[in-house]
């Protein structure tokens, strides 16, 4: 078998929601349940071969996308009316320049966005799949010289003493299978949306009863809820002193009041 040379975009090339992102790590999975085989006599008492009764399994589609940002996708997937909405549908591409792989349909289960002083911002993406692989993908064109990266600032103001950050949602969602001639999943079912924000700092930035903001790039997000918990920490003779925040919130639908995307 031979091989030709692939240029590759970052380590491989993927799409989420049509958007190309710059991916570092991916993975789709593809679950079987054993088939339910169960005698009805054991021994069987009148004949040599004993009848069977046989129930198929079920098949289920989970799957995972880490990526860094740019500054394009910032405001094409990371809406209230994309990933960060509730029930939000969308197809997943893998392709690593030899084999390629994409799944539709699918229901975000988990997503985080970090960033610490110094570095990248990067994303990672969990799903579910109502269908397995699908044909079709095909290599995305070299973007990554050509795509500015999001790097990490704090803005101005009381914010510019963060040290890091993670912005996390969580999505309770479960496939849902039908009593039909069918090993596919029938639906996803979607259930609440929560939203979660955890800053270090190097001050007391955030009083209780105060929102948070943070920028990145030319994109910026804000979580208003409510202050989960507070906290400093000194890690010796060497170290600055650090305080932490947590915000949390949730929403029915991902509406904007939750968390805003500029």
């Amino acid at each position: 078998m031979s091989y030709g040379k692939k240029r590759l975009g970052y380590g491989g090339s993927a799409k989420i929601a049509g958007s190309q992102v710059l991916v570092t790590a991916g993975t789709f999975d593809e679950a079987l349940t054993v088939s339910y085989l169960s005698m009805i006599s054991t021994p069987p008492t009148t004949t040599p071969v004993g009848r069977v009764q046989h129930a198929d399994g079920t098949t289920g589609y989970t799957g995972s996308l880490s990526f860094d940002i740019h500054n394009a996708v910032m405001g094409s997937i990371f809406t209230t009316s994309t990933l960060l909405g509730r029930y939000f549908e969308f197809d997943v591409e893998i392709n690593d320049g030899m084999s390629a792989w994409m799944m539709q349909k699918c229901k975000l289960t988990s997503l985080s966005l970090e960033g610490s002083a110094g570095g990248l911002v990067t994303a990672q993406v969990s799903f579910l799949a109502k269908t397995g692989k699908e044909v079709g993908v095909a290599i995305p064109s070299f973007f990554r010289d050509t795509e500015p990266l999001a790097y990490w600032y704090t803005g101005v103001g009381p914010s510019e003493n963060v040290k890091d950050w993670t912005f996390s949602m969580n999505q309770e969602a479960e496939l849902v299978y039908k009593n039909e001639d069918s090993m596919e999943p029938a639906y996803i079912k979607v259930g609440a949306v929560s939203y979660n924000l955890s800053v270090t700092s190097y001050g007391d930035l955030f009083p209780a009863g105060t929102s948070a903001t943070i920028l990145i790039g030319s994109s910026g997000f804000t979580l208003t809820g409510r202050p989960i918990g507070r906290g400093f920490s000194f890690g010796g003779i060497t170290d600055v002193g650090s305080y932490s925040y947590t915000f949390e919130t949730s929403s029915q639908d991902g509406s904007s009041d939750a968390v805003v995307i500029t």
